[in-house]
């Protein structure tokens, strides 16, 4: 099985997915992620993991790894790469992409389908692992004011709301251009903020005249007294109908509302299981130690968890 196979591009992925469900979907790359895809393999159930760029997070550019068992003074981009080839090879799938939401559409009492939104996709899945890492981010003023009314985090969820209307999207995440010409494409007059470092970037992929606006600025603050009124960039106010924050990572409560957390960490139990049913969560973003080898042993537990799930109920 060549790896190369087993890496999908967000529109085959979508295409595989949308509408005959993945077995296991996995949220996030990294130890607990890869561990959950290996695991979910060696039980025959497919898995697809949905992940921004791994050589990007801090364990890749980690130089050396002291702790890890048996593997003393191996540097993090070694380690990430060896279980990344080491699921692929297994026949685990993996596409770049940052995820927006997981949404539990309940069929019956026990069965609970999954829509996972990514870029302007949505996918299918009969159970979710999170395994997303620490999100580490100042939400903005007046961001978590007006969250669901006004402030969304995914075009392809919420854009048909702002057709005909004026947006801003606020751009801190990869994809984000993207996300930007889906709104556009759907009717909205698109305002694209960014900072002058990510604005040079994609500067030279936007065309003249393809959006309303072009902002750079580095400070935000959500405007509105009943309802959201525009957003105010570098103490520049701009009226806008909806506000679309793009970031690179996402709070659990946004990437999958309802969900418990205990002391900003999502709680589960010795399987995994989050309180939402059919989704599970491993690695750091269920509390500390926050270390390599813990993330690897719960993906594990939530991998076999997640095959126990779909055993029970689809049996």
């Amino acid at each position: 099985m060549k790896i190369e196979d087993m890496i999908l591009t967000p529109d085959e992925a979508f295409e595989k997915y949308s509408a005959n469900p993945v077995d296991i979907a996995i949220i996030g790359g990294g130890p607990a992620g890869y561990s959950a895809a290996i695991n979910a393999r060696t039980r025959g159930r497919s898995a697809l993991i949905l992940s921004a760029d791994y050589k990007n997070s801090y364990l890749f550019r980690a130089g050396i790894i002291d702790n890890m068992p048996g593997m003393p003074g191996i540097s993090g981009a070694d380690l990430l790469e060896s279980l990344r080839e080491h699921a692929l090879s297994m026949g685990a799938e993996e596409t770049r992409a940052q995820v927006l939401m997981v949404m539990p559409m309940p069929i019956d009492e026990k069965k609970t389908i999954f829509q996972v939104a990514f870029g302007t996709n949505i996918i299918s899945a009969n159970t979710v692992i999170l395994s997303t890492g620490v999100s580490a981010f100042k939400a903005f003023e007046g961001e978590e004011r007006f969250l669901g009314r006004g402030v969304s985090y995914c075009a392809t969820c919420d854009g048909m709301l702002y057709r005909n209307k004026s947006v801003a999207i606020i751009a801190k995440a990869a994809d984000a251009l993207e996300e930007a010409r889906h709104l556009k494409k759907i009717g909205c007059k698109v305002h694209f903020f960014a900072s002058a470092a990510d604005m040079k970037k994609w500067f030279s992929d936007i065309q003249e005249g393809e959006f309303d606006g072009l902002i750079t600025a580095a400070s935000y603050i959500i405007e509105g007294e009943t309802g959201l009124s525009g957003v105010k960039a570098d103490g520049k106010s701009y009226p806008v109908d909806g506000v679309f924050i793009l970031r690179a990572s996402i709070a659990p409560t946004t990437l999958a509302p309802g969900i418990e957390l205990i002391d900003n960490y999502i709680r589960t139990d010795r399987s995994q299981a989050t309180s939402i049913q059919g989704m599970y969560a491993a690695g750091d973003c269920t509390g500390k130690p926050l270390q390599i080898a813990k993330a690897l042993g719960e993906g594990l537990v939530a991998a076999l968890s997640a095959d126990a799930h779909i055993t029970a109920v689809y049996k």
